[in-house]
């Protein structure tokens, strides 16, 4: 008698094991910065993970040693958490101070065609990048984000409205720089959503 009711006791134990899918469910990670420097834009070092949004940009951009035309990352593979993310940036020229020290695309070569305008673009963006590179040490900050401790902080809750269930939760980042030089830092769960072609 004391075997079956022993039996019984890990048999429900199992069950209700089983039943716990949201510690289970896979989880993502995305994030997104804001800038709110006065008079100036931003740029970043190019050491983020692998991100799904940017499948569509050229290679001649997210192969550049700093980004200055996206500030977005969903981290790929879709499901992979990685132990950190390290963020450095550095505020830059505005776009008129770009153009001045040649180091912006103008309109009028922005969607130029010919191989002779793509070869000015291309220098420009050198000249860009090697601009950025000359930037002093002490201008760079950092922001260090560790998924793994906001996958535990989010294992038992369950993302609020519809979504694609079946592709798990999604935890997003959310950065804002600030023009004293801090920033902040909050996070959202969401469903996992199909990748949007244009999100950045």
């Amino acid at each position: 008698m004391k075997k079956i009711l022993i039996l019984i006791g890990s048999t429900t134990m199992l069950i209700l094991s089983g039943c716990s899918t949201s510690a289970a469910m896979k989880n993502s990670i995305s994030f997104q910065i804001y800038d709110h420097l006065k008079g100036k834009n931003v740029v970043y070092k190019n050491n983020w993970p692998e991100c799904g949004n940017l499948t569509e940009t050229p290679d001649a951009i997210k192969k550049q040693k700093y980004i200055t035309s996206y500030s977005s990352c969903k981290v790929s593979p879709e499901g992979y958490i990685p132990q950190q993310i390290t963020i450095e940036y550095a505020p830059w020229l505005t776009y008129e101070e770009q153009i001045k020290k040649g180091y912006g695309v103008p309109e009028e070569l922005r969607y130029a065609g010919g191989e002779n305008a793509e070869q000015k673009r291309q220098a420009i963006m050198i000249a860009q990048q090697n601009g950025i590179a000359r930037l002093p040490s002490s201008t760079w900050k950092r922001i260090v984000l560790t998924p793994p401790k906001e996958v535990e902080k989010y294992k038992d809750q369950v993302p609020e409205g519809n979504g694609n269930r079946s592709r798990g939760k999604n935890i997003h980042y959310i950065i804002s720089l600030k023009p004293d030089g801090s920033y902040s830092i909050e996070t959202k769960l969401d469903w996992t959503e199909p990748y949007q072609k244009n999100w950045n």
